[in-house]
């Protein structure tokens, strides 16, 4: 798996700035490691649409979460023309996944097989126009599926079941409640509907997909307990993952983006005000994802 990270450590590095090594002073907000990347303060929330209003509030300076969210909220979402995405600062480029339960080859053999058909038969570059991730899309004619071959009885047991359970959190645009109707919607949500439609037709089976909302901290257990079967929520490709994990082909690119109100642009338009003045930030992030992970530095 190849993965590029360009952290604030490197970065500023290279204009021959000492890395930061911060006391984060809010133990009580779930912030498991003493030292965070950048910052006074880490607040560790529950959804990463929690730092977004945490921002709009005052209540944090820098909120650091997927770029395709924070694309999303800036330019077309509930805080467009406040915020803004830091350009000048990535901390990790990445690439998201679909997780089930270890030893389960030959349920994700189907995925991949079907993501790769989506992507032949133009579905998935539909799906992406919807929602304005037509570029971020790594599936391609190279894609090459690793367990089209595999012979456990992970898939068998889906298909007795009949029923899929995804576990998912909302953030869009990858999924999230469309308020004039109610309705669970978003790139995720309707790539997975696809992907079990293009499965129900082509074996001839009967699976149902529901969706389960989880505390994204919680996903790995709710895999190993059976709580659900996949995780298919925008979710970014580890080691650590990969090890514990059965994962997709990546199929969605991304990275870990810094947002900050359009009033407090001009403090962090540059590498050098970005290092001196996000010492005094108060950083929002969702708990237990890539850009917690990122800033405590447990990767």
């Amino acid at each position: 798996m190849k993965k590029t990270i360009i952290t604030i450590i490197v970065l500023a590095a290279l204009v021959g700035v000492l890395a930061l090594s911060l006391t984060a002073c809010n133990p009580d907000k779930n912030t498991s490691n003493d030292t965070i990347l950048f910052g006074k303060e880490l607040l560790a929330l529950t959804k990463q649409m929690d730092t977004l209003t945490q921002l709009n509030n005052g209540g944090a300076d820098i909120a650091v979460m997927d770029s395709v969210m924070a694309g999303y909220y800036t330019s077309s979402g509930d805080f467009a023309g406040k915020m803004v995405v830091l350009d000048n600062i990535v901390l990790s480029e990445e690439q998201y996944g679909i997780a089930a339960k270890k030893g389960s080859e030959a349920f994700m053999g189907k995925i991949n097989e079907a993501l790769i058909a989506l992507n032949e038969n133009g579905r998935l570059a539909q799906i992406g126009a919807t929602y304005g991730l037509t570029s971020e899309n790594l599936i391609s004619a190279a894609t090459v599926n690793p367990y089209a071959d595999a012979t456990d009885n992970s898939w068998n047991q889906i298909v007795n079941d009949g029923v899929v359970y995804i576990g998912y959190t909302e953030f869009a645009p990858i999924a999230y409640v469309d308020t004039n109707t109610d309705t669970l919607i978003g790139y995720d949500i309707e790539l997975a509907k696809a992907v079990f439609e293009f499965l129900n037709a082509l074996y001839n089976t009967n699976i149902r997909v529901e969706f389960v909302l989880i505390e994204w901290s919680q996903k790995e257990n709710l895999i190993a307990n059976g709580n659900i079967d996949l995780i298919w929520n925008g979710m970014t490709i580890t080691d650590d993952l990969a090890a514990n994990m059965t994962i997709s082909v990546p199929y969605l690119a991304n990275k870990q983006a810094c947002v900050v109100l359009k009033d407090d642009a001009e403090k962090y338009n540059t590498l050098a005000k970005f290092l001196r003045n996000s010492k005094e930030a108060i950083v929002a992030v969702e708990n237990g994802s890539a850009a917690y992970k990122i800033l405590t530095m447990e990767i």
